[in-house]
């Protein structure tokens, strides 16, 4: 089996694994919240383990198709992603400060609750996988942040896809300016949940908090929650529904995409690309030479 394939295999055994453990402590009348908090504490340091041994691979053009996101890159990606995802789901059941639980209480709230649990070990260690790789990888932060061109570039870009014939497609690299302007809520978004998050799983244990304080935490965990619930909403539109963004999710399906998807939906990025395969081309033809 290759590596990905064991990557995924190891990450669905997890999933699994959560799912039933989240069942089982449900019937049994545990909340892992109480019982499994460490782990939950410790989901951070996992993903900064691994990030650190985590070995990144360069952009390159194999053929006709282009390599986008590495193994790395998926595995943080779909992580957050799931983990993302499914506190939204329970969370929601749940329900936040101005809208009641959907549950009618007793099993089914500490299913969901424990379900909760899982979730957020996912997003946790997704989201430190993510944040300790991008500071480790170098130019991997770079990429991510808006630059000069944001507004010229997004104006562009949406005009164009929406077929305004005065809009040319702007030389947008790895990516495009508005996913750019995106991240930074995002970031922001999520380390507000994982603040309140992780204090909310502390009151598990010191039940001395005061309530005042845990209101206050409550409601802006739950406005955060309600930010990163907007930002996944447009991501699903723009990066999966859209037919202009199936290249994209087929590469963060395979990690590929055609050269002819590359050079058209990401001209800044191909010609990047293509100049330093040229470099390197040379480089080698030189040290033969000699």
């Amino acid at each position: 089996m290759s590596h990905p394939g064991r990557t995924l295999f190891l990450f669905l055994i997890l999933v699994i694994a959560g799912i039933v453990g989240a069942v089982i402590a449900a019937n049994t009348g545990h909340l892992l919240f109480n019982i499994l908090w460490p782990l939950l504490i410790l989901a951070p340091f996992f993903g900064l383990l691994v990030a650190g041994r985590t070995k990144r691979h360069e952009t390159f053009i194999d053929g006709d198709r282009v390599l986008r996101h590495d193994g790395a890159a998926r595995l943080e990606h779909w992580t957050h992603g799931v983990g993302t995802f499914a506190l939204i789901v329970t969370g929601g059941l749940l329900g936040v400060w101005f809208m009641k639980s959907a549950l009618a209480g007793g099993q089914p709230t500490w299913l969901a609750m424990n379900l909760h649990y899982v979730a957020a070990w996912f997003f946790l260690f997704g989201t430190f996988y993510y944040l300790a790789d991008t500071i480790i990888t170098s130019g991997k932060l770079k990429e991510h942040l808006p630059t000069k061109n944001v507004v010229k570039y997004s104006i562009q870009h949406y005009g164009h896809m929406m077929g305004f014939k005065k809009y040319s497609m702007p030389p947008e690299d790895k990516f495009y300016e508005s996913e750019k302007l995106a991240f930074i809520i995002a970031v922001l978004s999520a380390a507000l949940l994982v603040i309140t998050g992780i204090l909310k799983v502390l009151a598990h244990v010191i039940h001395a908090m005061p309530a005042g304080l845990m209101h206050v935490i409550t409601i802006t965990h739950d406005l955060s929650a309600i930010l990163i619930t907007l930002f996944l909403l447009a991501h699903l539109f723009f990066g999966v529904i859209i037919p202009s963004a199936w290249p994209g999710l087929h590469s963060m399906l395979s990690g590929y995409m055609s050269v002819d998807e590359a050079r058209e939906g990401y001209p800044g990025w191909f010609a990047k690309i293509t100049a330093d395969d040229a470099e390197a081309e040379d480089s080698a033809s030189e040290q033969a030479d000699r």
